[in-house]
This record gives structure tokens, sequence and C-alpha cells, in this order.
């Protein structure tokens, strides 16, 4: 009989440790940040999900810009990419995150940032 309460207990502990271990993985699977954030439907998404982050992130998360920085005399930065010629990918190129449809993609992105690295707009220019 004691054998029985022993096990009992065992099996116990056992469930709870798995019922907490699940309820914090459920946790942290709805409160992704940028950087590997999930899908984009269209590349307004791409430029909506960034503006009030943080440029470090959004360099994680799209490879650094391949067009030059341009600084503004208020510090302002203006950063580009262009998906038509080689760049190095970032963590949405590696999960197949961007709305890339087909091979032949003309677009480029632009966003600015704040003297702080915070993005305060951007654009997209082709993206069709």
């Amino acid at each position: 009989m004691m054998r029985f309460f022993a096990s009992s207990r065992h099996l116990l502990g056992l469930g709870l440790l798995v019922a907490a271990l699940s309820a914090l993985a459920g946790g942290c699977a709805g409160t992704m940040e940028p950087g590997v954030s999930g899908f984009y439907q269209t590349w307004d998404d791409v430029i909506n999900r960034w503006v009030g982050k943080n440029k470090t992130d959004l360099y994680y998360e799209l490879g650094p810009p391949n067009l030059h920085p341009k600084t503004s005399a208020d510090g302002m930065e203006e950063m580009g990419w262009d998906f038509t010629i080689d760049r190095m990918p970032g963590q949405a190129d590696y999960y197949n995150l961007l709305p890339i449809y087909g091979g032949n993609v003309n677009c480029r992105l632009i966003f600015v940032a704040d003297k702080n690295g915070v993005i305060r707009s951007g654009e997209r220019q082709g993206c069709d």
C-alpha cells in the first residue's frame, strides 16, 4: 500500500511539471516581438510592423541595408533595402517570411530612423 502512494506522488509531481511546462510554452507563443515575428502578407505589412520599433531589430529581421544609409543634420537616418540586387539575408529570409511572390521581385523598402534608432517612417518603391 505504501508503494502505491509513493508512485502516485511521483506521477502527480510529474503531471504538475508537464502542465507547468505546457503553460510556459503556450504563453511564449503569443508574445513574439520583431525578429522573426511571423509571416508578412504584404510589403505594407513589413513597413507597418517596424514603425516605432528599433532599427537594430529591423537589421536582424531584414539583414543590414544594402543601399548606403544617409544621415541628415538632425540625426535622422534613411536606410534602404533593394530586393532586386544581392544583399545579406536576415531572419525573415532564412524562414521565408517575406511576401516574395516568384523569383522576379522589383521592390525597395526605405525606412527612416531618428537619432535614438527608432523607426519613424517607411515606404515601399515598387513592390507590386
